[in-house]
């Protein structure tokens, strides 16, 4: 019997000690952000392509991988990820078509209208996207065989985040386009 409750004592130890890891670690997570302020750095993305984050940008440490040609932002309560890629020989129009079909596949996304999207000279195609949980929107841009794919959402994108965003975009350089 004696036995019996040495390993309950135990086993009730290592269980507590389990749980509160569970919570604890989230929580803990949460109260120290690991975010950074990157206001006014340039991410290079691939050759010839880079992106400026304007004022109010943050970014977890490792989430510019350069190598991948993507930088992941964080502006107010949007995450905003930029991804380029080369070589690539098809239009805007049918870039942002493939990743309408990649996010509207994901459970619970609803596409909605087509939107505007401009990278200085660089005109490209959008749509926006509403989520269980927020909403979004896409920006596709094809220039000189360069492909550049944004993809923003959040809980709640109110208007200074929008134009936040479109500013992010907007500093979106193609080695001198114009």
């Amino acid at each position: 019997m004696r036995r019996w409750w040495g390993q309950l004592a135990a086993s009730s130890a290592i269980v507590a000690l389990t749980v509160a890891l569970a919570m604890g670690v989230p929580l803990l997570n949460k109260a120290i952000s690991s975010e950074v302020d990157v206001t006014g750095e340039s991410f290079r993305l691939s050759p010839g392509v880079t992106v400026t984050a304007p004022p109010g940008t943050e970014m977890r440490p490792g989430f510019h991988q350069p190598q991948q040609g993507r930088a992941e932002f964080s502006i107010n309560s949007a995450t905003v990820a930029v991804e380029a890629q080369a070589p690539y020989h098809f239009s805007a129009d049918y870039l942002i078509d493939e990743m309408e079909r990649l996010i509207a596949a994901q459970p619970g996304v609803h596409m909605a209208e087509d939107r505007a999207c401009q990278a200085g000279q660089i005109v490209g195609a959008g749509r926006s996207f509403l989520t269980a949980s927020g909403s979004g929107f896409l920006c596709a841009f094809v220039y000189d065989g360069v492909r550049v794919e944004v993809t923003a959402s959040g809980t709640a994108l109110d208007s200074e985040t929008v134009e936040a965003i479109e500013r992010l975009i907007d500093s979106l350089d193609f080695g001198g386009a114009a």
